[in-house]
């Protein structure tokens, strides 16, 4: 059961189920022993694997990706649960994800990893990576594989395979309205042929920015074929580093290695100069640490379901559970903590404006246009004793390089811009308000007890 509310490489799969299974792999045969077993604690699984923790043999319809999440949510409701992004395609189409997480349905404030896959409709293994990723944890903690249970117990992943669902449904790179999403996020938009008619024109656009505004994801990975590459932000070379590009090369650095020895981590704008795509506008926004990775056979490889999904899956859990394992860590978020009324709401929130990069208007000017940006984030209390603790984003956000008067490079520093963190009753009604200013790796103990003396108070 739903519920509503709570681009690079080009591979060209078949279009129809039919065609897809003709792709599918003859002769596979797994041992008895193939994805079973538990991890020892403190360590993933092993990299070797001979079948997909699905089963699968060939790539999913629509229909088998939804089928797919449903089951697990139905199997597993402690572990699973739905998720449904507001905005329909143009052609209608709902965008279907799902959560995973220990004690999945509390509202607790664990750190955030979010991963997507098909920006780019017709590269079928990227969401196929990312579903068997899905299936492959809710099965081991099911198990009570302790590694996965402990990452479980510690973050909190967020999965939407298809994002470009009617690029999906038509085996195309782009969405209905022949736009590429991943060149339609709004930071650093141009007007180019593919990149749609305004920043965040797209509803497949518009979900993801709302998906990662909503949630504190410490950690965003947009999965892509088909060469073998871990980027980062920047997208273009004029703008420099990012304030944070020791954290990035790190972490890319890790993903790489466990995806393959000819796997390069670099920033995006050293693979090739882009614009309006999702990793840049989730970095600048929210700070959360933000990847696209690409994986590809080696050259020469003939590209099949076996080789593009089976063969590359045990490489990319691991790189997978790199990143996990960052999201979870301490030092790559901020933590929000104190105590609240038992059965309070707290919320945080902060909004400012981001821009594209300058392009020619129709006054006749060149300039950039601004977006307004609004991120805002919920905890419920509910411990008896009132204690919280809150995984978040840090509040100090990195100065980006597009601005109201264009393209300012090499920035280095920060806006020191708190989170204003409102403690509520359950029907919305505002007993304390606060900025909370928290940097990357710290942690900040907020005062409210301002909140919990009108708690008790009768509402009128």
């Amino acid at each position: 059961m739903w519920f509503t509310k709570s681009g690079r490489g080009v591979w060209r799969g078949a279009v129809s189920a039919s065609a897809a299974a003709c792709l599918a792999v003859t002769g596979f045969a797994a041992p008895a022993s193939a994805s079973s077993g538990t991890a020892p604690a403190g360590s993933p699984p092993s990299g070797q694997v001979t079948q997909l923790p699905s089963g699968n043999t060939t790539y999913r319809t629509l229909d088998d990706y939804e089928r797919d999440m449903q089951t697990l949510v139905r199997e597993h409701p402690k572990l699973v649960k739905p998720l449904t992004l507001p905005y329909p395609t143009s052609t209608g189409r709902l965008v279907r994800g799902i959560e995973i997480s220990r004690d999945v349905r509390a509202n607790d404030g664990k750190p955030v990893f979010v991963t997507v896959g098909m920006h780019h409709g017709n590269e079928w293994p990227s969401g196929e990576l990312v579903m068997e990723y899905a299936t492959d944890l809710v099965q081991r903690a099911a198990r009570g594989d302790r590694y996965v249970s402990s990452l479980l117990n510690r973050a909190r992943l967020v999965v939407v395979p298809i994002v470009n669902v009617d690029g999906f449904t038509r085996n195309r790179r782009q969405t209905d309205t022949n736009v590429d999403m991943n060149r339609n996020y709004g930071f650093g938009w141009l007007p180019i042929s593919t990149g749609g008619a305004a920043p965040w024109s797209e509803p497949e656009t518009r979900n993801i920015e709302w998906l990662l505004s909503t949630r504190q994801a410490t950690t965003f990975v947009t999965q892509h074929t088909c060469i073998q590459v871990v980027l980062y932000p920047p997208l273009q070379l004029e703008v420099g580093p990012t304030q944070d590009v020791a954290r990035f090369e790190d972490l890319a650095t890790r993903m790489a290695r466990r995806y393959g020895p000819n796997y390069i981590p670099r920033d995006s704008a050293h693979d090739y100069e882009t614009t309006g795509e999702a990793i840049d506008w989730a970095y600048f926004a929210t700070r959360g640490l933000a990847f696209t990775a690409e994986t590809c056979p080696d050259s020469g490889v003939e590209r099949t379901f076996q080789t593009q999904v089976v063969d590359a899956y045990a490489e990319h859990r691991l790189a997978m559970f790199e990143a996990l394992e960052a999201t979870a860590d301490p030092d790559q978020h901020a933590v929000i903590e104190g105590r609240a009324p038992k059965g309070a709401v707290l919320r945080i929130a902060k909004s400012f404006n981001m821009y594209t990069q300058p392009y020619p208007q129709s006054d006749g000017t060149t300039r950039p246009t601004a977006f307004g940006t609004t991120l805002t984030s919920d905890l419920n209390v509910s411990r008896s004793n009132g204690k919280f603790s809150w995984a978040v984003n840090p509040s100090y956000r990195p100065v980006p390089p597009y601005q109201a008067n264009g393209v300012q490079p090499n920035q280095t520093g920060f806006y020191r811009e708190p989170w204003i963190l409102t403690c509520e009753r359950p029907d919305g009604t505002v007993l304390q308000r606060t900025a909370v200013n928290v940097n990357l790796g710290q942690k900040v103990k907020v005062d409210l007890r301002q909140c919990e003396r009108n708690f008790r108070k009768k509402s009128h």
